[in-house]
């Protein structure tokens, strides 16, 4: 896509799908929240289940949760201490480090994001012949180079 700014610019695909994959995810989980709330009654807003998805599984601290998502370890803390009020999160001191809070998924937690997989597994199967596609695709965009790192 070009603009009166960029028309002199290269096309980057790797820019397209920078934008394609922070547009999907922000579509997603405002749909899974609305799917929540209305089929569920769980009222959970895009921004805490982009940060319960951050947590992938097991435990971690709050920063790397903040560094996952982009924001700052405060906005994270104050996201875990909610999600925690909720029931969906424990947090306990870091033995190793003083400053950080260790966070899991309580059993509540557990069984929330065990229902976002299968609603998520429900959209998957809208996607038919193109999921082999998407499979490749996620693929090639999980060997992105890392921080500091240039493209082979």
């Amino acid at each position: 896509m070009s603009t009166k700014l960029t028309k002199d610019m290269p096309d980057s695909l790797t820019l397209t799908l920078y934008h394609a994959a922070r547009g999907y995810q922000d579509r997603v989980t405002r749909c899974l929240s609305g799917v929540l709330a209305r089929d569920h009654g769980i009222a959970l807003g895009p921004a805490q289940l982009a940060f319960l998805a951050a947590l992938i599984c097991g435990e971690t601290t709050t920063s790397e949760v903040a560094r996952r998502t982009g924001v700052s370890r405060q906005a994270a803390h104050r996201q875990a201490a909610a999600l925690a009020d909720l029931g969906y999160l424990a947090l306990t001191p870091d033995p190793d480090r003083r400053n950080q809070s260790l966070v899991r998924f309580t059993e509540a937690g557990t069984r929330l994001m065990a229902l976002c997989r299968a609603i998520l597994a429900d959209w998957d199967r809208a996607l038919g012949q193109e999921a082999a596609t998407l499979r490749r695709a996620a693929a090639i965009m999980e060997t992105a180079p890392a921080e500091g790192e240039a493209p082979a």
